[in-house]
C-alpha cells in the first residue's frame, strides 16, 4: 500500500488560486500535486535536524 495522506484545508487570496492553477495546468499536475510539490521542496531547503 501507499502512502496514506492526510487531508489539510487552507485558505488562499483567489488571486493566488488562479496564478496555481495556471501553473499547475502548465505543468500537467494537480493544484494539489503542484501545492505538495512546492512545500516537500520548501521543508527540504529549509528543516534543520
Amino acid at each position: 500500500m501507499g502512502i496514506e495522506k492526510k487531508v489539510l484545508s487552507i485558505r488562499l487570496d483567489e488571486a493566488f488560486i488562479t496564478k496555481l492553477k495556471e501553473i499547475a495546468k502548465r505543468q500537467n499536475r494537480s493544484m494539489s500535486n503542484l501545492i505538495e510539490t512546492v512545500l516537500k521542496e520548501y521543508v527540504e531547503e529549509n528543516h534543520k535536524n
